[in-house]
């Protein structure tokens, strides 16, 4: 996505993740990058149009639910009650892979009222800057983190973009050509999920299960759990040779893993007093 951003077709969306209550300090992350991956391969944006060269949706989301359904966690994430109310799903088929639950239903939750910032005036359009997110190797980040996690050495013809560490057990990989983009969420440890009313498919590749769930690819690798998010899908050979490239680095040295508490706080920390996205008219 633009660093720059129209928030207002997207403010019921930024009212429920900044105000919603969640267990889980990385669910806000993961939840992030599922809707990104959604609106990046236009599957909550069916309908653009072309306007002075750049493409534009043409309709907002209905409520904050229906953007968020798709992508939100399960098992406790959500702690508020309002969504709870009316929760009438059948569970089809429920798998686990790694730290996460996969979950198929009948049926998608109903729709609450919209959020009052949805009723929000103002004839003006926000945007803002996000601040720049500090650029490593994948080895710098195993180093910084403290865990000697599992990447793909052969992309076909994606090039390395740079890895984000969020918090002490995840990290986001990032691939990009041209205009597209493949994202690698890998974590371990925690309880994580993905609800989808589709059906969920799996395939084996030499020994390793996969999942292909809400667009997503998922599949655990040496004791990590590993999530593709990418804008096209992968031909069948091509999506073998991305997961049998996966690998870890070199072993971390009890230096370096105790050393990795005192960067990833002084990493988050910061993040934090990093300055607030500049609001312009």
């Amino acid at each position: 996505m633009n660093k720059k951003q129209d928030l207002k077709p997207f403010e019921d969306v930024i009212d429920l993740l900044e105000n919603t209550k969640l267990d889980n300090p990385l669910a806000k992350e993961r939840i992030h990058r599922r809707l990104v991956h959604k609106i990046e391969t236009q599957t909550i944006s069916p309908k653009n149009t072309m306007r002075d060269g750049m493409t534009t949706m043409n309709r907002t989301w209905k409520t904050a639910t229906v953007a968020v359904l798709g992508v939100v966690l399960i098992g406790g994430v959500l702690s508020t009650t309002s969504y709870a109310q009316g929760m009438m799903q059948s569970i089809l088929a429920k798998f686990h892979v790694g730290n996460m639950d996969i979950v198929q239903v009948d049926k998608e939750l109903p729709a609450s009222a919209k959020n009052a910032s949805a009723q929000k005036q103002g004839s003006e359009t926000d945007r803002v800057e996000l601040p720049p997110r500090p650029t490593m190797t994948v080895d710098e980040a195993r180093t910084v983190v403290g865990m000697n996690f599992p990447a793909p050495s052969w992309m076909a013809d994606f090039k390395y973009v740079n890895t984000i560490i969020h918090g002490k057990t995840m990290v986001e990989v990032q691939y990009a050509q041209g205009e597209k983009s493949v994202n690698f969420l890998i974590s371990q440890g925690g309880k994580n999920g993905v609800e989808t009313t589709a059906e969920v498919k799996t395939e084996m590749i030499d020994g390793t299960q996969l999942y292909f769930a809400n667009g997503i690819v998922i599949w655990e690798d040496k004791g990590f759990t590993v999530e593709m998010y990418a804008m096209d899908d992968f031909d069948a050979d091509t999506l073998k040779k991305i997961v049998k490239s996966f690998g870890v680095g070199k072993p971390l040295t009890q230096e370096q893993i105790n050393k990795s508490k005192s960067n990833v706080d002084n990493l988050i920390q910061t993040q934090r007093a990093a300055p607030a996205p500049a609001a312009r008219q």
